[in-house]
């Protein structure tokens, strides 16, 4: 698919330091703005922390602290903050350079939302601290997350808001503040297992429990392959494909895990799989479950996915003039059609009277409706007559289908297909994931879409691509972080994989969605051509792991290596055990690691400090209480923090995040009030957020017929032949 820059002209001033802000810059330059980054008068202290800070910023031109207001009256957005650092002082200056150029919009990545518990130092470790990430891997202790959600959150929901404002100055002329932090970027990776209902059922409030065991299996030859079992007949499919003999184990059996079961065997029979895996070869296993259709994966080291072919198919990684290679952007643009009118309008949010057809099912997919309606998008779900399969799990649906109408429809019925051309007749935009071939089957492809509306937007979501050699393979969240991969990262030291319990891979392709989204509605509305968009999920995977470059000569550099303990990646950054509860230690910069060091009583340099250090600090802290550390540590610069569990319930009543929206509360006709993950930005002028609640099946179908000009009759009459429900 040929490319579009689709932010071509666009001007963007880059003030940001660390990570987050990197990432959304860079982004914003492989969309083709013109992005001119200005650094901190004494230099950058996280271009020695990164090895690829160098790489994300390679697409910006380089300007003095003097030029910036000239720079900023010329701009159209501007990024700034980040990660903190004891060398840098951290800008707060986001309302005054708004005052001063006031069609700018500002992308300010705090440290926290303001006058709210969860401010102070911004890094990765402290962000999954304040958010509870940590605790949500294993059920006795906390852990690091190891495909950093604060710093790739904040940097997608930056973008997010970002493009969001852009849009809506089209119309007012104005711009505003986007706000976000490492904080609020940690939470939306949790969000399909926090949700507080008012009347719960035991099916509504099950999530999948911490610490279970996933289904990942060393092979015969000493590889590692991880299976998903769960789809309609795939436990009878992978049984076949193991030689199980089962006889209890029919060919409709999906094997969904169920409440209330071991955590070793809740995805399935650990032991009888295990054993049975153990006896075949990889490739001959995995070809095996393949042309059963079903999903499985080996588990590989970062980087090893960049040299398949389907990958190059994709266009994702990025070979530089001096032969760095690096992840680029994670999606493809390709012209549609011209012509299309302006549809920005002024209004309370920034996609107001902007409609989406959303055909997608699971998360990814429809994730990406979500983030559009939460920005004041007018969302239709379609949705299969027998259900979305995702209702099944309640706070998974909720999550990623909140804020939208429903109508369901039998697409393979020609009534019903009419239906849905109808609906997207008017629309702007049409999304699905679809496997390849189904969409131009039933006529719902870019092509057919754009020849009933020529200012459609189109996007699809495939698991591995269109088209290439691995398009028709099945593609789930467990095994794009198996295939990508996040599980071996999250493995750390000398360790067996990992498999994330957050839906990483599925939430990662719901923001790139809703990213390449807004972008097609800006380049829409500043060009008048329309735009088909594919976002693989797999690519959501490896720009999940944007810290990996390699090097002209073919190693790897900048993915970490969490310790054994999966403690941390340095003992200077580290979760620690004291007499009366865990504790985060940062000591960030050259004072605060001797400071650590001489606190301590430990000895060498810190740089060059591995887990045999990460022991004795461990040893000396955990002969203190909380007050002890903080007392002994704060003094030398160094960040120091309590690792609680159950955030889940204090994030979701905090008064302060629900005024914000960062947690929206709605009312669902069966369970009551519904406190969940809202939305991770804020704008400094424009609304944000719904109080809808989850649709149930069918509920707007005869609403949304009678929008299209069909009459009580003749909906009754699609009733009975059975089109819609």
């Amino acid at each position: 698919m040929s490319m579009i820059r689709m932010l071509d002209g666009l001007k963007v001033v880059d003030l940001g330091v660390g990570m987050a802000p990197a990432l959304a810059a860079k982004m914003l330059a492989d969309l083709g703005a013109s992005v001119t980054r200005i650094e901190p008068a004494g230099g950058d202290p996280f271009a020695a922390i990164y090895p690829a800070y160098e790489v994300w910023h390679r697409g910006a031109a380089r300007a003095g602290g003097e030029a910036l207001d000239a720079l900023l009256a010329d701009a159209d957005a501007c990024i700034l903050g980040g990660e903190d650092h004891p060398d840098l002082v951290r800008r707060r200056d986001a309302a005054a350079l708004a005052a001063r150029h006031p069609r700018l919009v500002l992308l300010d990545i705090t440290d926290g939302p303001a006058g709210t518990r969860y401010v102070g130092p911004s890094t990765e470790l402290l962000a999954q601290v304040r958010s509870g990430l940590v605790w949500e891997q294993e059920p006795d202790r906390p852990i690091v997350n190891a495909f950093e959600p604060g710093s790739y959150g904040a940097a997608m929901q930056g973008l997010i808001g970002l493009l969001g404002a852009l849009f809506e100055r089209e119309a007012s002329g104005e711009g505003q503040i986007v706000s976000t932090s490492l904080f609020e970027g940690a939470l939306p990776w949790i969000g399909t297992y926090w949700a507080k209902l008012e009347k719960p059922t035991p099916m509504a409030d099950f999530v999948i429990p911490r610490g279970v065991a996933p289904l990942i299996f060393r092979t015969r030859d000493g590889r590692f392959i991880h299976m998903a079992i769960g789809g309609a007949g795939s436990k009878y499919g992978f049984y076949q494909a193991l030689e199980i003999d089962d006889p209890s184990v029919l060919p409709g059996d999906s094997g969904m895990p169920k409440p209330g079961g071991s955590r070793r065997d809740f995805f399935g029979d650990y032991e009888v799989l295990a054993a049975h895996v153990a006896k075949k070869d990889c490739d001959e296993l995995l070809a095996r479950i393949w042309e059963r259709g079903l999903p499985a994966e080996e588990v590989q080291t970062p980087g090893a996915c960049w040299s398949d072919p389907q990958v190059a198919r994709n266009g994702i990684i990025v070979t530089d003039p001096d032969g760095t290679r690096h992840v680029g952007l994670p999606f493809s643009a390709a012209p549609l059609a011209e012509g299309a009118a302006k549809r920005a309008s002024r209004g309370t949010a920034p996609l107001s009277g902007i409609r989406v057809i959303d055909c997608g099912a699971f998360v990814a997919g429809p994730l990406a409706g979500v983030v559009l309606a939460d920005l004041g998008a007018d969302v239709v779900k379609v949705e299969a007559k027998q259900g979305d399969p995702n209702r099944s799990i309640f706070k998974s649906f909720t999550v990623a289908n909140h804020s939208k109408r429903v109508i369901g429809v039998d697409m393979k019925h020609g009534e019903g297909l009419r239906i849905v051309q109808q609906l997207c007749a008017d629309a702007d935009v049409v999304m699905n994931n679809f496997r390849p071939g189904v969409a131009p089957r039933l006529g719902v492809d870019p092509a057919s879409l754009s020849a009933i509306n020529p200012a459609l937007i189109v996007l699809e979501a495939p698991a591995f691509g269109n088209d290439g050699p691995l398009a028709l393979k099945a593609g789930f969240d467990m095994v794009m972080q198996a295939w990508t991969g996040h599980e071996v990262k999250a493995g750390g030291t000398g360790n067996e994989p990992r498999w994330n319990r957050t839906n990483l891979v599925d939430f990662a392709g719901g923001m790139l969605g809703s990213i390449a989204i807004l972008a097609a509605l800006l380049y829409r509305e500043r060009t008048g051509s329309s735009v088909a968009l594919e976002s693989p999920l797999c690519n959501a995977g490896i720009y999940t792991l944007s810290e990996l470059i390699q090097r002209p000569d073919g190693s790897f550099a900048g993915v970490p290596t969490l310790s054994s303990s999966l403690s941390g990646y340095t003992p200077l950054e580290c979760l620690y055990k004291a007499k009366d509860g865990w504790v985060a230690i940062v000591a960030r910069g050259r004072r605060a690691a001797e400071g650590l060091r001489d606190a301590l009583a430990l000895a060498g340099d810190p740089a060059a400090w591995g887990e045999a250090e990460e022991r004795q600090i461990a040893g000396r802290v955990a002969a203190l209480d909380l007050a002890a550390v903080q007392a002994l540590l704060t003094p030398h610069g160094i960040w120091v923090e309590p690792v609680r569990d159950g955030k889940e319930e204090q994030i979701l009543t905090d008064p302060q995040l629900i005024a914000r929206g960062t947690v929206r509360v709605s009312r669902h006709a069966a369970f009551g009030q519904i406190n969940e993950i809202g939305t991770a930005f804020s704008l400094s002028r424009s609304r944000l957020g719904t109080d809808l609640p989850a649709p149930q099946p069918g509920a707007h179908t005869r609403e949304l017929l009678a929008r299209l000009g069909y009459d009580e009759t003749a909906i009754g009459e699609l009733y009975e032949r059975q089109a819609v429900a």
